[in-house]
């Protein structure tokens, strides 16, 4: 079973990344798609939060959010970021840095149809990153639109949708023993990849 939607015919050091993570998905690591993304906040500080990969492709690697939490509101004013995939099992890592733009409405109204009721509700009455008063009342608006929307489709918030993030260096990380960690770099040269070997 796929995680997440794979294009055909993807060029080092994509493929790479889609084999790692494949990898990691057969040896059964949970939610072997999850990635750490890290973003700039206006005041150049940085946080970092887990998403779950929804996409990937020759262009990058796309995941969903709402563009109106802290997330959101980083990226768009600030459209670089970081993100990497760890897993204990197989003792490996990687690190993708580039810059980010949002994917198409058709996209974004694609895949939230594509999502569980649940998750649809959800994203229609949170606010991502806003205060709320209680946890008991965010339950509450969400039973009051479930029960308002019980014989609708829902539609996509238009403060919701997926971020495409375009790599410019990519870097693939395998634990050794020895401690001497065996680091490969892919840095976008052009329309190809340029490849190097850095020191652990």
């Amino acid at each position: 079973m796929e995680l997440f939607e794979v294009s055909d015919n993807l060029q080092d050091p994509i493929l790479k990344a889609y084999q790692w993570i494949k990898e990691a998905q057969d040896q059964s690591v949970a939610l072997p798609h999850a990635m750490n993304i890290a973003s700039l906040n206006s005041e150049g500080k940085p946080s970092s939060r887990m998403v779950l990969l929804k996409r990937i492709s020759n262009e990058g690697f796309v995941f969903f959010t709402d563009y109106e939490g802290n997330k959101g509101q980083q990226i768009t004013d600030f459209p670089h970021a970081a993100l990497t995939f760890w897993w204990a099992k197989t003792n490996k890592q990687i690190r993708i840095e580039g810059t980010c733009s949002r994917v198409s409405a058709e996209e974004n109204d694609d895949y939230f149809a594509s999502r569980p009721r649940g998750s649809q509700i959800s994203a229609s009455v949170s606010l991502q990153s806003s205060k709320i008063e209680s946890y008991e009342s965010l339950v509450q608006t969400s039973k009051i639109f479930e029960e308002e929307n019980s014989d609708k489709d829902i539609k996509r918030p238009d403060r919701w949708g997926g971020f495409l993030v375009k790599p410019d260096s990519v870097e693939f990380w395998i634990d050794q023993s020895n401690r001497l960690h065996k680091r490969t770099l892919y840095t976008k040269d052009g329309t190809g990849w340029k490849t190097s070997l850095l020191s652990p």
